[in-house]
Order: structure tokens, then sequence, then C-alpha cells
């Protein structure tokens, strides 16, 4: 067998041609099919200066012959299609870039990453055979090559090695990355597309999306804690927000990352994850603003009753001393001011105590109109004189089922946001209204709840919304205004206010013109309270976790209370089955957790099987493979749950079957 007809011989570099001798240049057939490792360096017009054995034996010509010849005409005649690629690639690829060909060969597809480096006039070029997808395996490792035998174990741990890979891919709620020191990607995972806008495809070719989508306030500490990792023996672990290149969305990314060194202590790149971990971000911020709010609320609502017994001291002395002045206009004049004066002082602080009212978290029924109008009372009050407030109510009461207190919370914020886009003064209203029927315009956030419905607009006169951002202002963090000037969740808790409501939002803008912010109550009708608790009652599972005592099944009992469901946990049957028949619950599903070993809840399973519980099955397996379950069984459960399923991902699949009818 020659050395042309054994790809990883060849691969290996194992017959590699002495630099003087003399071969022909390799036509289209050439069975030389892998390369790896092979390196040239290119002038500016893509003839070859120099190239190492491992290419010149791909290419079938000794060293000597190769140099003055054009690189892109060499692979062009390997294969027809890439000659224009290649060269325009040389002719304007940036000064680190990636550029990846295909061609379909006898043996199979060949893909050839080609990697170019620039310094000055000069390119460094690095061209590598990469692995065909697993539907290619077979035509790339030929039986006559490897044997039988050889071929199929290779083919299997291949197979095996790829498909464990895409399922870590693919089911990981994170990214996974390899990155080389210019911070472009040898590998990412597909959802980063997601998170940055930017293709997986576009984050191996080009350094530069790694810092355009880092946040400008955290690049500079990100910098210094990779220059850390750089030295550093082991990985770090460090928290950072990224930009969506086209949205702005902003995410707070968890990474992690290890540096990877060659033998001599080289550093060839690093490799990692990320965590998206805004939501929690957002509930970290929110505990520690409800903490300090909590006691900042108790300090204002005792110096707010301090105060006003202060003003109440004031206005009855004045009040006393201007009936007692007699004939002095001017001393009586100046006394009623001062009891006009602290008069609307106390009003003032009393209204500041009435925004402390309530429970967060409390929904009861309210008048719009009355919210609305001391809200806008107070603001007109504690804001900047520049921009004038205005309320224009509905003549009649419109009642709402709502926690007030978030309400209040949504008001200000909106307030807070129109004054910003005022820095010159300008006008901001206040409207109420009925309306039997939603408009037209579908809302910019949520559904239009029953008719009738309650409207509050939000009005202001200053300089609109770009339509560019109005798909991205509602997400959190995000903000136009100028670093450290705003947080970006003033609109996000507006919509989460929105979404526990069942309110629908609409915005309508202008540049310059103004914004209004639209949001569509039900108007109550009084049966809010019964229907809540009907929907809970309706929503809300009872499933029974069946398994061998011991952490597992507490801590998927408790994952499972977590998220909704009741949660009745017992061991494999009798008991099991016992607690099925009990009056004392309705249960909707049973999860059978399924140890290595499993005969016990093999036998839970077929009993309720053969008793036709009208429950559905779901079958969680601890430490053995879907493989080793009896197909007959899996064809019988409404949902296989492998050890590595995300907590997101089982209670996902858990409520979607239970929906399924």
């Amino acid at each position: 067998m020659s050395a042309s007809q054994c790809p990883a011989k060849n691969d290996a570099n194992l017959l590699c041609r002495p630099s003087g001798s003399t071969a022909t240049f390799p036509d289209a057939g050439s069975n030389i099919v892998w390369l790896g490792g092979g390196a040239a360096v290119v002038d500016a017009q893509g003839q070859i200066l120099s190239v190492n054995d491992t290419l010149a034996v791909w290419l079938g010509a000794s060293r000597g012959e190769l140099q003055g010849q054009s690189l892109a005409a060499l692979l062009g005649h390997r294969h027809a299609g890439w000659e224009e690629p290649v060269r325009e690639f040389l002719r304007r690829g940036g000064q680190f870039d990636r550029l990846e060909l295909a061609a379909a060969t006898k043996q199979g597809s060949q893909k050839l990453a080609v990697e170019l480096c620039r310094h000055d006039a000069v390119g460094f070029v690095r061209l590598e055979s990469v692995l065909p997808p697993v539907s290619d395996l077979e035509e790339a490792f030929p039986e006559e090559c490897w044997g039988r035998a050889a071929t199929h174990k290779i083919f299997n741990r291949l197979i095996r090695a790829e498909a464990q890979l895409d399922n870590l891919v693919q089911r990981w709620p994170g990214i996974i990355f390899s990155q080389r020191p210019d911070f472009s990607f040898a590998f990412v995972s597909p959802r980063i597309e997601e998170l940055t806008g930017v293709p997986a495809r576009e984050w191996k070719r080009q350094t530069k999306y790694f810092w355009q989508v880092v946040h400008e306030a955290d690049a500079d500490g990100l910098l210094n804690r990779l220059r850390q990792a750089a030295d550093a023996a082991e990985g770090i672990t460090s928290t950072y927000r990224i930009r969506h290149i086209h949205t702005g969305r902003v995410t707070y990314l968890w990474e992690h990352r290890q540096g990877v060194r060659s033998s001599n202590g080289l550093l060839l790149g690093y490799e990692g994850i990320w965590l998206d971990i805004t939501r929690q971000t957002i509930a970290e911020r929110r505990l520690l603003n409800m903490s300090w709010k909590e006691n900042l609320g108790t300090l204002t609502m005792g110096l707010a009753h301090d105060f006003c017994n202060i003003m109440t001291g004031i206005v009855s002395l004045s009040d006393t001393f201007e009936r007692e002045m007699g004939e002095n206009e001017s001393v009586r004049n100046g006394l009623s001011l001062i009891r006009s004066t602290a008069g609307q002082a106390s009003d003032l602080a009393h209204r500041i105590r009435l925004l402390h009212q309530g429970t967060p978290g409390e929904r009861n029924y309210h008048d719009l109109n009355e919210i609305v109008s001391n809200m806008a009372e107070l603001l007109q009050k504690v804001l900047t004189r520049r921009v004038r407030i205005q309320a224009s109510l509905d003549s009649e009461q419109l009642p709402v089922y709502v926690d007030a207190v978030a309400l209040r919370q949504v008001i200000v914020n909106l307030a807070m946001n129109a004054v910003d886009a005022m820095p010159n003064g300008g006008s901001l209203e206040f409207r109420t209204s009925r309306h039997a029927q939603p408009p037209p315009t579908p809302p910019a956030q949520g559904a239009f709840p029953r008719a009738p419905l309650i409207c509050l607009s939000v009005q202001d006169s200053g300089a609109g919304i770009p339509a560019c951002y109005l798909n991205s202002i509602f997400d959190p963090f995000f903000t136009t205004k100028p670093l450290g000037k705003g947080s970006g969740l003033g609109l996000y808790n507006a919509r989460l206010f929105a979404e526990s409501h069942g309110v629908a939002i609409s915005v309508e803008t202008r540049e310059p013109g103004g914004t209004a912010f639209h949001f569509w109550f039900a108007q109550a009708d009084f049966s809010e309270t019964s229907e809540l608790h009907d929907a809970e009652q309706l929503t809300r599972h009872t499933i029974l976790v069946a398994g061998p005592d011991g952490e597992a099944r507490a801590r998927t009992a408790e994952m499972l209370r977590a998220n909704g469901f009741y949660v009745v946990a017992s061991n494999a049957e009798p008991r099991a089955i016992e607690t099925l028949h009990s009056p004392d619950y309705h249960f909707s599903g049973a999860l059978l957790l399924c140890p290595r070993g499993h005969s016990e809840e093999l036998a839970l399973f077929h009993r309720i099987r053969a008793e036709k519980l009208p429950i559905k099955m779901f079958l969680a397996l601890l430490g053995c493979n879907q493989d080793e379950i009896e197909t007959s069984m899996l064809e019988r459960v409404d949902a296989i749950l492998p050890q590595d399923t995300p907590a997101q991902e089982i209670v996902a699949r858990i409520k979607a079957a239970l929906d399924r009818p």
C-alpha cells in the first residue's frame, strides 16, 4: 500500500519527501486528502516565499519547486473552486483572519481551514484539514487502509465523541468556547448569536467582535483580568456585561476561563464557559434595593410624621398670632403667608407618607383616577419646575385590581424618564380613559386584556425615541442615557408590572415631538379574586416523586416545589401506589427516579400502567443511560429526563407533557 493511499500516514507526516527531490504538481485526483500543520510564508502578491515539509508533501512537490508559485493557484489546481476565494482572502483578509474551504472529493467531503497573520508585506499562512461531519466519517476512514475492525472502532468513537459534544452544546444553558490569544474563537456554541447578534462562524473569522460587544464600562477591568489569566496557572472567574451588537441589549455574563499552554509554557489560547446571569443580577439588585427601601421607608415615615407635627405647631401659632395682631395689616399678612406655606409643607409630607401605604406585592381594588391624581400633584412639587405636569382624568371612577405600590413605582419611573428627555423643559401629561374595545394597533408588550378597558397614558413633549430602539426599550439594563446616568431598569420594571397584572403596553413616539406610553388595564368587576384562586387551582399540578430515599429525591422534590408544583415524595411500591389512590390528592403525573439496578421503579411503572391510572409518567435517569431501559418502557413514558438535564429543561418538559391532552 502506497503512502498516498493512507490519509493517516500522510497526516502524521511519516513519509516527507526530502527537499531536494523532484515531483510533479498534483492533479485534481490526488489521493492525499489530509493536511495537518501545513505552513507557508507569502509575499504581498500571494507568491510563496517558503513552505514547511508537511505542506510540500501534501501539494506533491519539493519545497524548492514551490518557491515563487502562487499559493492560490496551487490550491485551485487541487480544487477548482478554491483559487479565487484564496486569492481574494490573501489580498483583502484582515491582519488576523480565517477562511474555510470545502470541496467534494472521491474520498468524501474535504474541508480546509486557512489562517492568515500579516506582518508588514509578508503573510504567514497556516493550513489545516477540518474533521468532516459524522455523515462523511465512513468515507474518511476507508476499510482498505485501516481494516474493518479498526475502522469501525474509530468510527464509533468519533461518533460518540461528536454526539456527546453536540448534546452538551445544545443542552448546556450557557456558551462553551475555545479562544485564541488574539480573541478570535476556534470554537464557540451557536447560542452566542442570540446574546451578541454575531453568528458563530463570524466569531471564528474576526478578532474585532469580542471587544465590540464587551460593555465599555467593563472593558478595562476585563482586560486586566485576562492579563492575570495569561499568567495564572489556574483558571479565573469574572462577571461582566456585553451588548447585543444590533439591538444594544445588555446581558450580564459569568465567565470562567482557563489558559491553554504548550509544553514550554507558551500561551496558546483559552478555554471557558459563559453563563447568562442577567436575571440573577436583577434579583440580587432587587433584594438589596428592597432591604434599603424597607429601612428608608421606615425612616421616611418617621421623619414625615415629625415634620407634620412641627408644621402643625407653626400653623397653630401663626393662626393665634394673626388674630391678636389687631390692626397691623403687614404683620397679619406675613403670618397668613407663614400659615399657608406651612400648610402646603404639611400636605406635601402627608403625600410622601401616602407613597408608603400598602404592602408591595399585595393587590386590591383601587380607583385609577385617585392614584394618578395624587401622584401628579406630588410629582409637580418634587420634580423640576421646568416641566409642567397636568392630569386629564376621566369623569367617572375607574376601578382596577392592582398592586398600588408597584403602580406608583411605574408612574415615578416614567416621570423621571420624561424629565430626562426634556432637559430644556416641557410638559408631562397623565390621562385616564375608559374604552369599550382595544385599539387596532397591537401593543408593544403583552396582549390586550378583556374589554371594557381602562387606559393610563403618560405623555411627554421630549425628544422622542428613535425607531431603532423601540424593540429594545423594555429589555433589562437597556438605556440611551450616558454611562452612569441610568440603570436601564425603569421600563423593564414597567414590563414586569404589565406581565404580572395582565396589562398591555403600547407606545407612540415622534422625533422630535415626544413619547406616549399607554397602559391598558381590564376594568375590575370584583370577580378577580375568585378568578385568581380558580386559575391557581387549575394550573398548579400535583406530582408524585417516587424513588429511593436520599438526596436525589429530596432535591428533585424541592426543585419542583420551587417551580409551582405540589409535590408528594414516596419510595417505590406499595407505598407509592397507596399514595396515588389516596383521596387526599389529585395527581397529574408521577416522576420515577430510576437509578442503576432499577427493578423497584420498573415494577412501579408497570403497576401504574396496568391499573390505567389517568396520570402522565416521567422517567428521570440516575446513574444509568437510556439504552439500559426497556424499549417498551421508553415508548410508554411521556418524558425521559437524562441525568444531565438542567432544572429549567425538566420543568419545561413536564409542563409541556401535562398540557398535552
